[in-house]
């Protein structure tokens, strides 16, 4: 069995609401991407290596960043987010109506031969503190056969420039029962509102949520290939329909998976909208400087 931590790092996103490669944006004390940091404090909780999911057309300047702030024996490796690395049940006969990928299951889906053992699994543009990769490393390598994933407080989450997509965690004796995609969720007088499986609605003030801050075994590969092919053949003709990885998580459940909960001691950062950049850097700087 293979035991060395991989870090699977999803960064192929467009960031619509952002205005651009929010992956690449200068936001660390010394001008480290998002990306660079959680690498760094990856490596100091024990991964071995990394794997970025990327759009072709990043390659280039984050092989000059890794280049500039990572150790020159860290073994790291790119793959490609692309639209028609489907399932075999899955395939399309035509792609031209898609405007982007399939979300984050497809991302993870697109890496599958680069990992062999347990791997954490985040997004490229949050920032989770260096606790958060010791509780994944310290779980995967007591549990490598078993999922497990790091969840914050949904009220150290949001922004104040508008609505954030979040997976809403239902956590019972130290694992997660159900995680649901709510989308568009804001702050408001009388405590937290978004858009769930079921509408708008309110959402308790003590809910955990997933910030996509994952550890899973290869396992999560077989999960991703049924519910993918199921999703493609339900939602495959819409030209914006994404394939959320809670949702595979959720199937890993209700399939009787165990996943570990830990909840994070560190509080998370992002930049959903430009506004953000601004108190990231801030904190970060506050967070970091020595």
């Amino acid at each position: 069995m293979h035991t060395e931590l991989t870090l699977v790092i999803m960064a192929a996103g467009l960031g619509s609401r952002f205005g651009g490669d929010k992956q690449l944006a200068s936001l660390g004390p010394a001008g480290e991407p998002m990306l660079v940091l959680s690498i760094m404090s990856a490596i100091r909780s024990g991964f071995k290596r990394a794997v970025l999911v990327i759009r072709p057309e990043l390659a280039l300047e984050l092989t000059e960043i890794l280049a500039r702030f990572l150790p020159a024996s860290f073994e790291y490796h790119f793959c490609y987010q692309n639209i028609t690395d489907l399932p075999e049940g899955a395939q399309l006969s035509d792609y031209s109506h898609r405007l982007k990928p399939w979300g984050t299951a497809h991302a993870l889906w697109c890496a599958r031969r680069l990992v062999q053992g347990p791997m954490a699994v985040i997004n490229a543009d949050d920032f989770y503190g260096d606790s958060a990769f010791v509780s994944l490393a310290k779980g995967l390598t007591a549990r490598p056969k078993d999922w497990m994933m790091v969840a914050y407080p949904i009220e150290l989450t949001l922004s104040d420039h508008g609505g954030v997509n979040r997976g809403l965690c239902q956590v019972e004796q130290g694992q997660l029962r159900s995680v649901a995609e709510w989308l568009n969720i804001q702050a408001q007088d009388n405590g937290f509102v978004g858009e769930g499986p079921g509408g708008f609605a309110l959402l308790p003030p003590q809910s955990l949520v997933s910030m996509t801050c994952w550890g899973f075994s290869p396992s999560i590969f077989d999960v991703i290939k049924q519910e993918l092919t199921a999703f493609i053949g339900q939602q495959g003709k819409q030209p914006k329909s994404e394939c959320y990885l809670p949702a595979i998580v959720q199937a890993g459940i209700e399939q009787g998976l165990p996943v570990y909960v830990d909840v994070a001691s560190e509080p998370w950062l992002g930049v959903t909208y430009p506004q953000d950049t601004v108190w990231v850097k801030q904190k970060l700087m506050e967070l970091l400087s020595d």
